[in-house]
This record gives structure tokens, C-alpha cells and sequence, in this order.
């Protein structure tokens, strides 16, 4: 549908089997991009029940784009490490030349606790990964898109949390905003680079990561799990859970030259539970 022929993607947050980002990912490489894969592979010392993206997963997908007849190249990366950073984007170009796409997937919320009894170890750790994350990432790849000269696309994906509200989850919600003030500004400031930002703001994803969260809020209420999702699926208009793939299909759109025209947006795609 989109052609990302000769096109280089870094995709970070790619590292888990039944992730968004590795559904971004493999859609990228379907329409003919090059992607380097990131994750952080190895858990917070300090939440050690927060599952993150490893090694395995993260192989297991740039296996994947490889075998799409493109080229697939795993790295390991802590988003909120300006020298990991840095080393991602070295490796990246060393092996593809230049990077025309960047996708900030990583993020999560750890520890989630209503704000008046949250640690704030956990908030500042929240934060750290979704808004810094994506900042550190924009800042170095916009340099190498800037010093080429063709212009690239940056996709923040964000979370309709980032435009409402969510019991226990202050941090990621305030992360979100911060995601999304983020792109607006990041369009503006590169627009005249010829590079679009925009932010995709995906709502109940069935993901690891998800599944997890609906756990910890059914611990959380005393109820059962089965009850928490059935809740979610109720307040969806569409009358089902998001996939990750409904995630890929708009990101493949703002990667692609079809979108040249968008840039400073933050697109809903929830099945209409939030409709601005």
C-alpha cells in the first residue's frame, strides 16, 4: 500500500513478541523499509515485576524483517541514556547510511498508584521513559535527517491517556502530554527541514504490556480480571479490543510520502472512545 522502498526506520520499544512496536516494525519492513530494532533487554533493578522488552523478542523480530527481504538489525538501547542514544543512531547509520523514519514506541508506566500514594521513584522512572525517551531520540536522529537534506518523518506514539484521564496511572498520563506538547513543537521547530512529526495516540491495545496493566487494576479493584477487560471492551464504540496491527496501519501511513502534508498532529486511533 505505501511504498518505503529505500527507506531506513528505527523502531524503538520492539522487543516484545506480542508488542506494538514490533507490529510497526514488521509493517515497515512489509512495505519495503530497512528497520533497526531497539529495546532496553534487561529489567529495572528497581521494579523487578515490570516485564520488559528482551533480547530473544528483539532478535526474533529483526529476523523477521530479514526474511521479508529487507534488512533487520536488533540493538540494544535505554531510551533515557543520551550515550546509548548515541550509540543506537552510530549503529544505525553504519549499517543503513541514514535514517529517513524514526518511531519513539518505547514507554510504559512502572508502579502504577494513585498520585497521593505513588512513589516517586516510580513517577520520575515514568516519565524518564516516554517523554525523555522520546526527546533523546528525536534530538539525535533530527541531526542526521537535517545534515542529509531529504527530510524523514518522526511518529511519537503517545496514548489517548495523554488527552484524558486514568486512576493510577498520573504519571503516564502526565508522560503522554508531555509526548504530544512534544510533537507539536518538534513540528514546528524542523517543519522547514522538510520533517513531519506527528504522534499516534493509540487506546485499550492488546499487548503484554496491557494485559499486565489490566491485571494490576483487577488486583488492585479486588475484582476479576475477565470483569476489568469486559469493562474496556464496553466503553470501546467499535465493540472490541485494538490490535497492534491497528496501531502499524496508521504509523505506515505517517511514515509514508502520502502524509507529506500532516505534520504537529496527534491522531486518535481507539475505536472512538475518545473522538477529538
Amino acid at each position: 500500500m505505501y511504498d518505503l522502498k529505500g527507506k531506513v526506520a528505527i523502531v524503538t520499544g520492539a522487543g516484545r513478541k506480542l508488542g506494538i512496536g514490533r507490529a510497526i516494525a514488521l509493517r515497515l519492513a512489509r512495505e519495503g523499509a530497512d528497520v533497526a530494532v531497539a529495546d532496553i533487554c534487561r529489567e529495572f533493578e528497581e521494579f523487578p515485576d515490570y516485564g520488559l522488552g528482551m533480547w530473544d523478542g528483539l532478535k526474533s523480530t529483526a529476523d523477521e524483517i530479514s526474511a521479508l527481504g529487507v534488512r533487520g538489525l536488533p540493538l540494544k538501547v535505554d531510551v533515557t541514556d543520551s550515550q546509548a542514544v548515541d550509540k543506537m543512531v552510530a549503529q544505525t547509520m553504519d549499517a543503513f547510511g541514514h535514517i529517513d523514519i524514526l518511531v519513539n514506541n518505547a514507554g510504559g508506566v512502572v508502579a502504577p498508584m494513585v498520585v497521593l500514594w505513588m512513589e516517586e521513584a516510580a513517577w520520575s522512572k515514568t516519565l524518564s521513559i516516554n517523554a525523555t525517551g522520546a526527546f533523546l531520540c528525536s534530538q539525535r536522529v533530527a541531526r542526521t535527517m537535517i545534515a542529509r537534506r531529504e527530510g524523514g518523518k518522526i511518529i511519537n506514539i503517545a496514548s489517548i491517556a495523554g488527552k484524558g484521564r486514568s486512576p493510577a496511572l498520573a504519571a503516564y498520563c502526565a508522560a503522554k502530554a508531555a509526548v504530544l506538547a512534544l510533537t507539536r513543537v518538534l513540528a514546528y521547530e524542523l517543519a522547514a527541514s522538510g520533517i513531519q512529526v506527528n504522534a499516534v495516540c493509540p487506546g485499550e491495545v492488546d499487548t503484554d504490556l496491557q494485559r499486565w496493566g489490566w491485571q494490576v487494576e483487577a488486583n488492585f479493584r479486588g475484582v476479576p480480571y475477565d470483569k476489568v477487560v469486559g469493562e474496556e471492551i464496553e466503553q470501546i464504540p467499535l465493540g472490541r479490543l485494538e490490535t497492534t496491527d491497528d496501531v502499524a496501519n496508521l504509523v505506515a501511513f505517517l511514515a509514508s510520502d502520502q502524509s507529506d502534508y500532516m505534520t504537529g498532529q496527534a491522531i486518535n486511533v481507539d475505536g472512538g472512545i475518545v473522538m477529538y
